[in-house]
């Protein structure tokens, strides 16, 4: 494995140590992930069911049938009460956690009553379907951070969609269907799941957004869909950000980095510090704990493809360098977390503080851990309660529009931009309503 750790003393010097994790899912490959995207969408949209089961049977391995496509109502219950005592708990744990995060978040959503300038309702969306990844590992947190979130918003609705594989659903994520309230489960994944709830077939509901992380055939098909489907983000590969200075434990942020990079040989790991020797050491552990790492391998790849050390001159200069890359994940193992925290302005989730590492809110701190990659956090936020709720602006008073004030004046200025755009009936529209002569 090739050393990873850098001196670099000016941000050019950085964005080219940087340039293969900025342009991460920007390779050539991304035009053939688009067309077969679009080839799948477009079989599934005309096939319904028939084309949906060809699709399930070839990319996920699925051996049933049409009626198949969706799990039993008991099938989560069942699971749940089979599951060792141990894990029940965690996930029940985890589950009220993450409930009374959200629940605090939306007691603070509030309407604004219709008044002389407008208001605005809330209204939770009506159906929504969380997409849980399969592939080599488990994911009943994305479970857990999703639909649960989507309860508390009041959402009417809720379905998982995640592939089932000659093997069926893994008992841990069905069991965590179960914890979250779950109402529908489909035991079919990738593109032709996502096509399938997006346009609804002769069993797999039309659904109005879909949620949840996936690979970048997933998010390249979230991206085709949106329009007839709402989204939360198109997510890319995971990543996460450490910024360190010698007040770190270089054995903590090793395992923070390789945490990150066991995901999956496209996530990336990064260390800023301003210590060079904090750096060396964390080189040293990350070697040591790749040997007994069971998806070290993984890991590995990740790492050289896309991890870096990087001492730099001041954390000061990390923290510019962490804006450019504006992670999903943060971490500011540093003597003074909040401070530092105060000068960030893009990142997904900050984690302030050596104590308190990504994996905790990967399963149970509270906030939803669905977040923004790949330098979306410049301007995209977390998965949270607002994410399925739609705001619906309210204009007029109940009392009637001889309450609002200035609306003689709103109808003429509405007149006369509406002629100034060219659109007579809009101004007549309103020039009808003057209760005074121009």
């Amino acid at each position: 494995m090739p050393n990873l750790v850098t001196r670099v003393h000016d941000l050019s010097q950085a964005k080219k140590v940087l340039a293969p994790i900025i342009a991460r899912g920007k390779d050539d490959e991304a035009l053939s992930v688009r067309e077969r995207v679009s080839e799948i969408i477009g079989s599934v949209r005309r096939g319904g069911n028939t084309a949906l089961l060809n699709w399930a049977r070839t990319l996920d391995g699925f051996e049933g049938g049409e009626s198949d496509l969706e799990l039993p109502p008991d099938a989560a219950e069942k699971a749940w009460r089979e599951l060792l005592p141990e894990i029940r708990e965690a996930l029940s744990f985890a589950r009220d956690r993450i409930r009374k995060t959200h629940e605090v978040a939306r007691d603070a959503l509030r309407d604004i009553p219709p008044g002389p300038r407008g208001g605005a309702r809330l209204t939770p969306i009506d159906r929504v379907a969380v997409y849980v990844p399969g592939g080599t590992a488990l994911y009943p947190s994305t479970v857990l951070m999703t639909a649960t979130v989507a309860r508390v918003a009041g959402v009417r609705e809720i379905s998982v969609l995640t592939p089932g594989g000659p093997e069926g659903i893994a008992p841990v994520v069905l069991a965590a269907c179960h914890a979250a309230s779950v109402d529908r489960i489909f035991p079919v994944g990738g593109v032709h799941g996502l096509a399938a709830l997006a346009f609804g077939t002769e069993t797999l509901p039309a659904v109005d957004m879909i949620v949840g992380p996936g690979n970048r055939y997933v998010a390249e098909a979230k991206r085709q869909l949106y329009g007839t489907i709402a989204i939360d983000m198109i997510a890319g590969p995971t990543e996460v950000v450490v910024i360190a200075d010698r007040s770190a434990n270089p054995r903590w942020v090793a395992a923070d980095l390789l945490a990150q990079a066991e995901h999956d040989k496209q996530a990336s790991a990064v260390l800023l510090t301003d210590s060079e020797e904090l750096a060396g050491k964390v080189a040293g552990e990350i070697e040591s704990q790749l040997a007994t790492l069971p998806r070290g391998e993984i890991a590995r790849a990740s790492l050289e493809r896309f991890g870096a050390l990087l001492v730099v001159d001041s954390i000061e200069m990390a923290a510019t360098l962490s804006d450019l890359l504006a992670p999903e994940h943060l971490e500011l193992c540093v003597a003074d977390p909040a401070t530092l925290a105060g000068k960030i302005k893009n990142a997904g989730a900050i984690f302030m503080g050596s104590g308190v590492p990504e994996a905790a809110g990967d399963y149970c701190y509270g906030p939803s851990h669905v977040l923004p990659t790949n330098g979306t956090a410049r301007f995209a936020s977390p998965v949270g309660v607002e994410t399925f709720m739609k705001r619906t602006s309210l204009l007029g008073l109940p009392e009637g529009i001889e309450t609002i004030p200035d609306l003689d004046r709103i109808l003429e200025v509405s007149e006369i931009l509406a002629r100034a755009e060219g659109l007579e009936g809009h101004a007549r529209s309103a020039g009808l309503r003057r209760r005074t002569s121009p």
